[in-house]
């Protein structure tokens, strides 16, 4: 396979140990979703993934967490990893609806100011309700 291989124009799955990882590339953004728990097991790999996101061409690197339930310090180096590219390539890079415990653990780190966070309402879930 190709050297970009995750970061195809058509969505891209990958089961880890302890968490999913999907990457959407089109020219305007690429995201990469990440489901489930992102601890020491899978880190280094997400990293690898936001690396390459940021190196795709496109303006905008997009890290979608509403679906990531926990996270550790590892988790951490694996945002910062994709940060710090996106920054090294002059990509936008944004945190997209991470979920309350991420949300609290970027509080926590400082990095919740530090880092664009964006909160979009998820048409995926449902109809909104009271």
């Amino acid at each position: 396979m190709e050297q970009n291989s995750h970061l195809a124009s058509d969505p891209a799955r990958l089961t880890l140990s302890t968490c999913t990882v999907e990457v959407e590339a089109n020219c305007n953004s690429v995201t990469v979703t990440v489901s489930g728990e992102l601890d020491m097991a899978d880190s280094d790999q997400v990293g690898d993934v936001l690396i390459e996101a940021a190196a795709a061409g496109s303006p905008i690197v997009r890290l979608e967490l509403s679906g990531l339930t926990f996270a550790d310090s590892s988790a951490i180096k694996a945002i910062l990893a994709g940060a710090k590219a996106a920054e090294d390539q002059g990509v936008t890079y944004e945190l997209v609806n991470p979920h309350k415990r991420v949300q609290r653990l970027l509080q926590v780190t400082g990095l919740a100011s530090a880092l664009t966070i964006v909160n979009e309402p998820d048409d995926m879930q449902g109809p909104n309700s009271l």
